[in-house]
């Protein structure tokens, strides 16, 4: 059997390594309002894989922006259920079906209405950051901007469990009687 004992040790300071240089990468693009996403952050060994994930439901939604701007029918009702108990919901001509108010914002956008009532542009949930050209797949950007320094701190460890199982090897197969 195949141990990787000094490897598994260097895994775990890669993990480490990592999952702060995720951190930093949150807070470089602007994505640590509360800093819960960042304290989520966790690496797991298991075997000889290094898996980094996050206890936070919204990790997706922050790695892949387009993944935050597809509207929710639910939050849709919630928000005119909302508006028809407080007597505020203004029916707009589309009318005020859930349906068709998730239809018109596919087609037209999610921006506020001008005075004319037409739409303004599609809104961005944030604008500072935005120019980041890592903005999307923020995982990806650390793991690449890493590989390197990864493949450099691995690579020894590798070498000497390798050359301690030759020497296993070596030792096993000489310990043969002559008879």
């Amino acid at each position: 059997m195949i141990k990787f004992k000094k490897t598994l040790k260097e895994l775990k300071s890669v993990g480490q390594m990592l999952k702060v240089g995720l951190q930093k990468e949150l807070i470089a693009q602007k994505h640590n309002a509360t800093g819960r996403l960042s304290r989520g952050l966790k690496y797991h060994i298991k075997g000889n894989v290094l898996n980094i994930y996050s206890s936070v439901s919204y990790w997706k939604a922050v790695n892949n922006p387009s993944f935050a701007r597809i509207p929710n029918l639910n939050a849709i009702k919630s928000w005119l259920n909302a508006k028809r108990r407080n007597g505020t919901l203004v029916e707009p001509k589309w009318g005020s079906n859930p349906s068709s108010i998730l239809r018109r914002m596919n087609q037209k956008g999610y921006g506020n209405r001008n005075y004319n009532g037409s739409m303004r542009e599609p809104y961005d949930f944030y604008v500072e950051g935005n120019k980041l050209p890592r903005r999307t797949n923020f995982a990806g950007y650390v793991a690449n901007k890493f590989s390197k320094e990864v493949a450099i701190k691995l690579a020894p460890s590798i070498g000497a469990d390798v050359a301690s199982m030759i020497r296993e090897k070596i030792k096993n197969n000489t310990k043969a009687k002559a008879s």
